[in-house]
C-alpha cells in the first residue's frame, strides 16, 4: 500500500506501467479471484500477466475490467500520475495544469479528472451529525443589471457545517438547489443532515416555515454572519478555492467539484491516506465513459 504526498516516494514506487497494474492487481484480487461472469474462484494465467482465466467458463478478464480505469486512452502510469497529484496537491489542480504535467490535453486531463471526481461522492451514506449550521449561497458571479438572488445565470447551494464541542470544524456538506423555497430546502438538509442533528440558520422565511418539520431547528439573526462565522469562511474559502484553481465552472458539472471540495475537506486529516482510498474507489466502480458522465451531470442537476 502506499502512503505520503512526496513525489519521489511516489516515482520510486511507480515507475513504469507494470508497477502500476501490479499495484491494481493487488487492489482488485488481494482477497482472492472471483470470476465476474460465472463466480467461480479458480483461474489460470491470461494472454497477459495481468489477465487471470476462469477455468470453467474461460473468461480472460484484465485487473482494469469492470473499473474506473477500462477503456482509458493513455498509459496506466500517466493515469496514476493524475490521480496522485490530485489528490496529494492541498488545493488540487486545475486540468490545463494537470495535463501539462503528465502530457497530456487539457480534454484528455479534463475527462480522467471527471472520472475522479465521479466517485468522490458518499451517496448519502455521510450525513453529518451533532451541531450543524446551514445556510446558503450563490455561485456565479457579478451579473450585470441582476438584482437580488437571481438564478438566471447563477446556482444555488445550501452549505451545511458541523461544530465540534471543542469550537473546531468537523465536515462540511454541500446540496444543490434548483430554487430557495421551503420545500426544496427540507429536502436538501434531510439528504445532508441526520435526522438527530441540532441545526442552527439564519431567519430566511424558508427555515422558519421548517420549524414544524424539523423539530430540532433553531433560527438566528445573522447579524451581518458574526452568528455564523464558520459556515461563512467555508463560503469564502470554497468560492477562493474555485476561482483560485479551477477559475471557473458551468452549471452542468458544478456538483462534481462541490464533491471533489467536500472530499478534500472531510479527508484533511488523512491526507497521505487520499492516493490509496482514490485507487480503492476507481477499482470498486463501474467504468466512466462520456455518455455516462453526461447521465450523471443530468441526474445531478
Amino acid at each position: 500500500m502506499f502512503k505520503g504526498m512526496n513525489a519521489i516516494a511516489f516515482n520510486r514506487k511507480f515507475f513504469d506501467n507494470d508497477s502500476c497494474y501490479q499495484y491494481l492487481m493487488e487492489k482488485k484480487w488481494s482477497r482472492g479471484y472471483q470470476c465476474s461472469r460465472c463466480g467461480c474462484a479458480k483461474w489460470q494465467k491470461g494472454r497477459t500477466c495481468y489477465h487471470f482465466r476462469c477455468k470453467v467458463c474461460s473468461y480472460d478478464e484484465s485487473v482494469t475490467a469492470n473499473t474506473v480505469f477500462h477503456g482509458i486512452k493513455m498509459p496506466i502510469l500517466k493515469a496514476f500520475h493524475m490521480v496522485f497529484r490530485v489528490t496529494a496537491k492541498k488545493k488540487g489542480m486545475s486540468t490545463v495544469e494537470l495535463g501539462n504535467e503528465v502530457n497530456v490535453q487539457q480534454k484528455t486531463a479534463w475527462l480522467f479528472k471527471r472520472k475522479v471526481q465521479s466517485v468522490m461522492k458518499e451517496n448519502g451514506t455521510d450525513k453529518l451529525q451533532g451541531n450543524v449550521d446551514v445556510d446558503e449561497m450563490l455561485i456565479g458571479g457579478y451579473s450585470q443589471g441582476s438584482k437580488g438572488r437571481s438564478l438566471e445565470t447563477k446556482s444555488a447551494v445550501m452549505i451545511c457545517v458541523e461544530k465540534l464541542e471543542d469550537g473546531q470544524t468537523g465536515n462540511v456538506n454541500f446540496s444543490l438547489l434548483e430554487n430557495f423555497d421551503a420545500l426544496t430546502m427540507k429536502y436538501a438538509i434531510k439528504e445532508t443532515v441526520s435526522s438527530q442533528a441540532h441545526i442552527q440558520s439564519d431567519q430566511h422565511p424558508s427555515y422558519e416555515s421548517l420549524k414544524d418539520e424539523f423539530v430540532n431547528l433553531e433560527t438566528l439573526p445573522s447579524a451581518k454572519g458574526s452568528n455564523f462565522e464558520e459556515l461563512h469562511k467555508q463560503i469564502m474559502l470554497f468560492k477562493n478555492w474555485l476561482r483560485g484553481i479551477h477559475h471557473k465552472c458551468s452549471k452542468t458539472h458544478l456538483h462534481a467539484y462541490l464533491d471533489e471540495y467536500k472530499y478534500r475537506f472531510n479527508k484533511r486529516n488523512m491526507r497521505q491516506w487520499l492516493f490509496n482510498d482514490m485507487i480503492g474507489r476507481l477499482m470498486h466502480h463501474e467504468p466512466r465513459p462520456y455518455p455516462v458522465l453526461k447521465a450523471i451531470c443530468g441526474y445531478s442537476t
